[in-house]
């Protein structure tokens, strides 16, 4: 898998909001670990995970069509 780290420009507080439920790990508010990896010719597994808590928070397959 290769890691992936990049930041938003949030410019409402409803942006920042949801940045931070979708970046942050809900217990303890580490930033999330999110790795991407192919799963086929037209699917994505999005995988985040805490390097605090040492939990996985997400795991999602996302289709590129």
């Amino acid at each position: 898998m290769k890691d992936i780290s990049y930041y938003e420009n949030a410019q409402t507080v409803s942006q920042t909001a949801y940045l931070k439920l979708q970046c942050n790990c809900v217990l303890c508010n580490t930033n999330l670990e999110l790795k991407f990896e192919p799963c086929g010719e037209s699917e994505i597994r999005e995988e985040a995970t805490c390097p605090q808590c040492e939990i996985r928070t997400r795991a999602k397959i996302h289709s590129l069509q």
